[in-house]
């Protein structure tokens, strides 16, 4: 059955089901870990060698001031071969126009709140498929800058 709106592609949860796959439930756990009070992890914290259990799932996403859009500045390994495309350099609003989705209302939702949003997403590639979906805002700090806020979006299959 092929879903018919965006509603039923991306479910919000408050919390992991249990069928999710354990590296999910790690990597939220991860940023809860270094998420402290108000305080948003940073890019020390999420620094490539404490991501390597994780590394192939994320894309990370880039706020953009000046177009109030997000842009992909990294694309993982494992969510281009899951969706058979790399949006490397895209943004938000391009996969939401492309796929019928809510992205860049929800990383909006996050930049406004500092926390993660997790959603059950139908995915299309051959065929559907059933996945979890985080989107969890981190804080690139820029000495002598403004700092940036960016989003690891990181996407686990759920087996059926």
């Amino acid at each position: 059955m092929e879903p018919s709106a965006v509603q039923e592609k991306e479910i919000s949860q408050d919390e992991l089901e249990d069928n999710v796959p354990a590296k999910a439930r790690e990597l939220l756990a991860f940023w809860n870990k270094h998420a402290s009070g108000r305080q948003l992890p940073t890019r020390g914290d999420f620094r490539p060698g404490n991501l390597r259990a994780w590394i192939e799932d994320i894309s990370i996403f880039e706020y953009i001031p000046e177009k109030d859009d997000f842009q992909i500045r990294i694309e993982g390994e494992n969510i281009a071969a899951l969706t058979g495309e790399d949006w490397r350099g895209g943004f938000a609003r391009e996969l939401d126009s492309q796929f019928s989705t809510s992205l860049h209302a929800s990383m909006t939702v996050l930049r406004m709140t500092g926390k993660p949003k997790l959603h059950h997403l139908q995915v299309f590639k051959s065929d559907w498929h059933n996945a979890i979906r985080l989107l969890l805002p981190v804080l690139l700090r820029k000495p002598g800058k403004e700092d940036v806020l960016q989003v690891f979006l990181a996407i686990f299959p759920i087996e059926e």
